[in-house]
């Protein structure tokens, strides 16, 4: 079987870009199996590139490889990482795009990647993480790539807190939906439920659901959804949208 590799990038669905980074990953002497995760992150939005690695690389089986290049200091002296956690194996700049897969799955190794003379200072995906790549693709061993690193940038992941008000979180994350992901956990569906309402910003919501579908059309309402917080949604809509609200507006659970 193939070997599996993930890209995952801010270029664009339209882009050059990627398609020659897949140039390089296809002369790997054994074809992978690319797979295309997202090249529509916002630009040099490290947040949702780590939501959307750290949601998506997880579910890859465990020999898996992950290219992450969302990287808006390449060229500059950031580090470029090779990392094995949870068996899965990815390459991409050092600077928070992995912290919610090492915050959920086991971190086993770090290698800090060699940057070769005469590498593009622009275009680094291209000309050191795919050819890092196809060297592992190729029978490589990791500690070719370069020297063993104790750690890699995290971002900080807020934490909900109490207050006077009640919980108070803030959106981490805005799908493709629209639907606000909070930093509200699960477990706190039973409160939430009894609390009835959910203060987003300066709207609050008071229509509780198990799924989308339990209200009206153009109904918000608060959930549980599928990555296993409390989200705020409007049916067929954009919660984003009709709660003004985006990555960092203040939850509020009472």
């Amino acid at each position: 079987m193939s070997q599996i590799v993930t890209l995952t990038t801010d270029f664009g669905t339209g882009s050059a870009y990627v398609a020659e980074m897949k140039a390089r990953l296809l002369s790997a002497r054994t074809t992978p199996l690319l797979v295309d995760i997202a090249h529509d992150i916002p630009a040099h939005d490290l947040a949702a590139a780590a939501w959307v690695v750290g949601q998506a690389c997880p579910a890859f089986p465990a020999d898996s490889l992950h290219l992450v290049v969302v990287d808006p200091g390449v060229g500059t002296p950031r580090r470029l990482v090779w990392v094995k956690a949870a068996g899965r194996q990815y390459l991409a700049p050092d600077n928070g795009v992995l912290t919610r897969v090492v915050a959920t799955t086991p971190l086993e190794a770090v290698r800090e990647l060699a940057v070769p003379a005469g590498t593009s200072s622009t275009f680094h995906g291209r000309d050191v993480i795919a050819p890092a790549a196809t060297a592992l693709l190729d029978g490589a061993a990791a500690e070719s790539l370069g020297p063993p690193l104790a750690d890699v940038v995290r971002l900080v992941i807020p934490s909900p807190r109490e207050s006077p008000a009640g919980l108070e979180g803030e959106v981490v994350h805005v799908d493709a939906f629209g639907n606000l992901l909070t930093n509200l956990p699960a477990e706190l569906l039973p409160r939430l439920v009894r609390a009835g309402r959910l203060r987003v910003g300066g709207r609050e919501i008071t229509r509780i659901v198990g799924t989308y579908a339990d209200a009206a059309r153009g109904t918000a309402v608060a959930l549980v959804g599928s990555q296993g917080v409390i989200e705020a949604a409007v049916v067929e809509g954009r919660a984003a949208d009709l709660l003004v609200a985006g990555v960092g507006t203040r939850v509020v659970l009472p």
